[in-house]
């Protein structure tokens, strides 16, 4: 029996009216005047959509005057335990179980869809306890290389059952909704290469091949036009496995991956709405270095572009302005110059300084983190002064005495400089909305890092100069 780890309280109203577009009768015996919730899956989240209070007989309908979007729909009981359910075209049937096991004990009236489901469950826990209970064995048998290599062949059988098993389901129901769970499930088949055996390294030759296959052919399986694979985890697992951990997160290798899914997606416009929504945010809010390229590319190819129809113009204009924001500071573009002044009141460009690493330091002497950052990177920059690193620390307040002062008494002697009057906008160019913030530029002023701490500039300086 799964458990249902968060609950969202939507609750929608129960019907009662003659003439309802969905009715599910549900009847467990051993739960008797309590409430009870149909849920449903909506990409990595459950939503509550309907509540009932089953009778003194343990029976209750879930009513409702329109149909319920297809997808995997979830029987939510009393003590957060759950099991699911298929709604498709058919909306008017029953399910009676028992809270001791619902999949095993389940009985199904006027629904083939959910039977077939409901046998599928069953076979699927079938198979994964005897695949739990060989991967055990394995674990004991570490040091047998022949009961290894026997429970190896045990676990491609079982793997082999599992996928005549789903292709037959494939076949006897084709064009359904289960087939179409199965199929995206289920992982591209990897064909065979045929490599010289004069090559200096097969190995590697025929591993690169395979991924370079599996990336064109990730999605084959899965049907971007089915909008109920939106109410199941099936499509967000497919679109995140397949953007975080299969593709190289560099964005040279996500952008043509990224439009080539979102152009998939287009098959169906909820599906295309949920897949931009979805790579939109993910990459504005990504903590790896350097993605928030993709994030600007997405916006401005897709949204402020206006083929995002949903979005608002409130929406569209935030964008645009986070998108402005971003753009100065990419990775690989030549940061903008700073004019600043000086603590001799002469003024300074960024651009003038000649050093084969700059780091750009914007702080102020009250930050709390500033006070560990800033002796941090002095510290950094003592050690690698003499190999060409220069420190260009720009004090982001407007109290010249109070930046004086605390510049002398630590003895900071970097380059020292500050902009009251924000004249040269580098609050814009470098997106500084907190403090410490650290960006590092090469010797042609290119942005090599951004958004780093100390220990990472202290890390790439290493690494450059080993």
């Amino acid at each position: 029996m799964n458990k249902i780890i968060f609950f969202v309280s939507l609750l929608a109203v129960s019907y009662s009216i003659f003439g309802q577009a969905y009715k599910i009768d549900i009847k467990i015996e051993e739960i008797r005047d309590t409430s009870i919730y149909l849920a449903y899956h909506f990409g990595n989240k459950k939503y509550v959509k309907d509540t009932i209070r089953l009778d003194s007989r343990g029976a209750g309908s879930f009513l409702g005057k329109e149909n319920l979007p297809g997808g995997i729909y979830l029987v939510v009981l009393p003590n957060m335990s759950y099991f699911e359910i298929l709604v498709t075209d058919n909306q008017n049937f029953g399910v009676e179980t028992s809270m001791k096991d619902p999949l095993k004990n389940m009985n199904i009236k006027n629904s083939p869809e959910n039977i077939l489901f409901n046998q599928y469950q069953l076979f699927m826990a079938d198979k994964q306890s005897a695949s739990d209970a060989i991967q055990q064995r394995m674990r004991e048998n570490m040091e047998n290389r022949d009961s290894l290599n026997a429970l190896q062949v045990q676990l491609r059988i079982l793997d082999r059952e599992v996928k005549d098993y789903w292709n037959k389901i494939i076949l006897e129901n084709p064009g359904s909704f289960m087939a179409n769970i199965i199929k995206g499930m289920m992982s591209v088949e990897i064909p065979e290469f045929n490599i010289s055996s004069s090559h200096r390294n097969p190995d590697s030759l025929r591993w690169v091949m395979g991924y370079n296959y599996n990336r064109k052919h990730y999605f084959d399986n899965l049907d971007f036009s089915d909008e109920r694979l939106l109410r199941t985890p099936i499509l967000h697992n497919r679109i995140e496995h397949f953007f975080t951990r299969m593709l190289i997160q560099q964005t040279d290798s996500i952008i043509p991956q990224a439009e080539r899914v979102i152009e998939l997606s287009r098959a169906n416009e909820k599906v295309y709405q949920y897949v931009l929504v979805y790579l939109l945010n993910h990459y504005e809010t990504s903590h790896i270095m350097g993605l928030d390229e993709v994030f600007v590319h997405l916006a401005e190819k897709y949204y402020l572009s206006g083929q995002a129809p949903w979005a608002s113009k409130e929406v569209i204009d935030k964008l645009n302005t986070r998108v402005q924001r971003l753009k100065p500071n990419l990775i690989g573009r030549v940061g903008a110059d700073l004019r600043m002044l000086t603590q001799q009141g002469n003024f300074i460009n960024l651009h003038q300084v000649k050093a084969n690493y700059i780091i750009l330091y914007f702080y102020e002497p009250g930050c709390g983190h500033c006070k560990t950052v800033t002796p941090q990177l002095w510290n950094i920059y003592e050690k690698y002064r003499k190999k060409g690193v220069e420190v260009f620390a720009v004090y982001i307040m407007d109290n010249k005495n109070e930046w004086i002062e605390y510049t002398r008494q630590n003895k900071y002697d970097w380059i020292n400089v500050y902009d009251p009057t924000n004249a040269s906008f580098f609050r814009y160019y470098y997106d500084i909305y907190s403090t410490p913030t650290i960006y590092m530029l090469d010797k042609d002023k290119k942005i090599i890092a951004k958004r780093i701490g100390a220990e990472t500039v202290e890390k790439i300086l290493e690494e450059n100069f080993r």
